[in-house]
């Protein structure tokens, strides 16, 4: 034994104590100096996580099958089927007093209903393709203005956060976020005063709501899709959660997200590489048409902003393509041939059209690149403009990045970064990055989803921890 210790003394850059214990003196510096760190805590605003009790733990007797005194257990009943817990809810509308999230009280979901419906009376309505009139240097000026501050940081939905929206409206800044397992958030940022902090949470889906829309011209509406195969419409007036569309239950179909063709009509992207067009006027929650258009999942729809006719779809093999909805045969057998097809180095995880003109494709892909087309005419030959080098690889914990456009602008774009601290990136055309939102005290996570006020210099970020981030 004493050989023993006379090695560890002697071994170099170890400490004799840590043999027994890891709390020496100089260890404990070293620990004591690795957290001295600023990290940025996490915001309590919001909606507090529902704890459950731990798993109960099993002992060797019981994986012998053996009583503790030694005898044989009982023969064990046929296994119970266990029930989803994650199933589609019921068909048709869903009451919003029935789907709060914990204890959210039905007397905020009320109130913030009610301002909801006074945003829609409002005549500052936005109308979408409505070009923004400040220059880009004048933009960037008054969003490097912009804070983030305790009161801008607040827990909506309980997990990671798949989308994000703002409404439109110039009164408030009122945003939302799509959870995980089906939740939608929204959060009155203005409302500091509220008890709940202006957070109100409710459940229309069971699995990840990927991707949230505000209508222009139904603003006391919100359109949300998920990965449980439907597709709702919260009619805030009305506190109910529209069925707008639905998928067959035994397809298992992942919609991933929705573009709205006109104020009646959607295009929807399935997992299983199809599209469906879906006529609000039509009876029932069925497709109008389905457009079989890729053998792998599809990751995002869009539609060309003013040639209405076309739109793009991006999609896991790596592709981007272009597609005339007036050649399409309907018809899951029905082969479809596109436009053009914008080949990447690996999955696509989005791609839309510019809000304006539509002149211009940006895409993110799984090759860590941002690329933007020249799509000014939509031919056989859609030239790339720029290609930019950008750290796409989340991880599995981490919702994937999709670079989004500023809603009323064609010159920048916003999008998450992995690069510390962390921090999320406005960048130009050209590839530039003309401005980043970090906070070192009140950001240290990554935002996956962001998104841009139409109106306002004001800039929203969702993490996974089910926190959205606004500078304003």
């Amino acid at each position: 034994m004493e050989d023993f210790m006379t090695k560890v003394v002697s071994m170099p850059g170890r400490c004799i104590d840590s043999v027994a214990s890891h709390q020496c003196s100089c260890c404990k510096g070293k620990s004591e100096a690795s957290n001295s760190e600023t990290k940025a805590k996490p915001s309590q605003r919001g909606i507090k996580r529902e704890k459950s009790p731990p798993p109960p733990r099993r002992s060797s007797m019981r994986l012998k099958k053996l009583e503790p005194s030694g005898t044989p257990l009982p023969v064990e009943p046929e296994p119970v089927e266990l029930k989803d817990e994650h199933a589609r809810p019921p068909a048709g509308p869903l009451g919003m007093s029935d789907r709060l999230y914990g204890n959210t009280d039905i007397g905020h979901c009320n109130r913030l209903r009610e301002k909801i419906e006074h945003f829609s009376d409002t005549k500052a309505k936005v109308i979408r393709g409505q070009q923004a009139k400040s220059t880009l240097d004048s933009y960037i000026k008054s969003m490097a203005k912009t804070k983030l501050t305790s009161d801008r940081v607040a827990k909506v939905v309980p997990d990671r956060v798949f989308s994000v929206a703002i409404h439109p409206t110039r009164d408030k800044v009122l945003v939302a976020g799509g959870g995980k397992w089906g939740a939608v958030g929204l959060w009155d940022v203005d409302d500091i005063e509220d008890d709940q902090q202006g957070v109100v949470t409710l459940v229309p889906h069971s699995r990840p709501v990927n991707h949230l829309i505000f209508p222009t011209w139904h603003q006391d509406r919100l359109y949300s899709c998920s990965y449980d195969g439907s597709l709702r419409c919260a009619h805030f007036d009305r506190g109910v959660f529209e069925e707008v569309y639905s998928a067959p239950v035994d397809e298992y179909l992942l919609l991933r997200n929705f573009e709205c063709l006109n104020v009646d009509s959607l295009l929807v992207g399935q997992s299983d590489g199809s599209v469906a067009m879906v006529d609000r006027r039509t009876p029932g929650t069925e497709a109008e048409s389905l457009y079989s258009l890729h053998r792998k999942p599809l990751r995002t729809v869009s539609v060309h902003p003013v040639q209405k006719d076309y739109f793009i779809t991006s999609c896991a093999d790596g592709n981007v393509s272009l597609w005339d909805i007036r050649n399409l045969k309907s018809g899951m057998k029905k082969n479809n041939s596109s436009i053009v097809d914008l080949h990447h180095g690996k999955g696509v995880n989005s791609a839309y059209f510019s809000p304006i003109t539509g002149n211009f494709i940006l895409t993110t892909s799984m090759d860590d690149k941002l690329s933007v087309f020249d799509s000014s005419s939509l031919t056989t030959k859609i030239p790339l403009k720029k290609a930019i080098r950008h750290n796409n690889y989340t991880g599995r914990w981490l919702t994937v990045f999709r670079a989004v456009w500023h809603p009323a602008r064609e010159d920048i774009f916003v999008v998450g970064s992995m690069e510390r601290p962390r921090r999320i990136e406005v960048i130009d055309l050209t590839g530039n990055l003309v401005h980043t939102f970090d906070d070192e005290e009140y950001l240290g996570s990554v935002c996956s989803q962001n998104a841009f006020h139409p109106t306002r210099p004001v800039v929203v970020g969702g993490n996974s921890s089910g926190r959205l981030h606004v500078f304003m």
